[in-house]
């Protein structure tokens, strides 16, 4: 435990960004009995961009498995202080279904809604379909590869910038290996790669890392790391932005 709470105060400590992409599979409930589960969270970090930021967040997840189908539903608001005035910039709504889940593999269907002031993201409306392939599967280790496409609508826009706003359709893939350490601790590794077809190579990439340390049998101590990179940003923010956050979650 003093291990652990060393960990916490370390990562406090430390500045970072916030990253564009909502990654989805960092959150996905991946029960191997039917019926309901969910996850409360709450987290905490210090991040610099234009201002200084602190950052309190809270998350709020659900899922349901019938014998064959998945159901998602993924919620996250940010209460945020920017150089001593509060205000909420940051929030996400996500759906998902996923049929024959326990296939090879499993077509998906998804929905999502996001916004995010402090990049400059004022609205982000995304629809989609793919198919999942499992390529991994042992009892503490799992590895899963997922390719779609997507309509995507965004808006953009700062205090001193005139407002952009874009609908494109995308390619989105992305690539998940899970494994568990020992019996208290897992590590995830993830990557995200989305890019409209005509310029495939121009993407928005996105790598996470996760760290779960199991305090009881429902509470969870969590660390992840990601990191994005946009080649082409829609406004004038930078090219890469990461974000390193830290949180207990409470599991049911």
């Amino acid at each position: 435990m003093r291990t652990l709470l060393l960990l916490f105060i370390f990562f406090l400590s430390l500045n970072t960004l916030q990253a564009q992409v909502l990654n989805v599979e960092r959150v996905r409930a991946d029960a191997d009995t039917t019926g309901w589960t969910g996850e409360l969270g709450a987290d905490f970090s210090l991040n610099k961009f234009n201002d200084r930021v602190i950052k309190v967040g809270g998350q709020a997840n659900a899922a349901y498995f019938s014998d064959k189908h998945g159901y998602l539903l993924l919620t996250n608001i940010d209460l945020v202080n920017v150089d001593g005035n509060s205000l909420v910039s940051n929030g996400y709504v996500h759906l998902r279904s996923t049929l024959h889940r326990k296939n090879t593999l499993s077509p998906e269907g998804f929905v999502q809604y996001q916004y995010n002031d402090n990049l400059g993201l004022l609205n982000r409306a995304i629809a989609g379909v793919g198919i999942r392939y499992t390529f991994l599967s042992q009892p503490n280790l799992m590895g899963r590869i997922s390719t779609g496409f997507m309509y995507e609508f965004e808006e953009w826009g700062l205090s001193d910038a005139v407002t952009v706003k874009n609908e494109f359709i995308k390619s989105t893939s992305n690539i998940v290996v899970r494994g568990q350490l020992n019996p208290q601790t897992s590590l995830t590794m993830i990557g995200y790669y989305q890019a409209r077809p005509s310029r495939f190579f121009k993407p928005r990439a996105t790598s996470e890392n996760q760290l779960n340390i199991r305090m009881s049998r429902s509470l969870t101590f969590r660390v992840s790391f990601s990191m994005t990179y946009d080649v082409e940003p829609v406004i004038d923010v930078p090219n890469l932005t990461y974000e390193l956050k830290n949180g207990i979650v409470l599991s049911f």
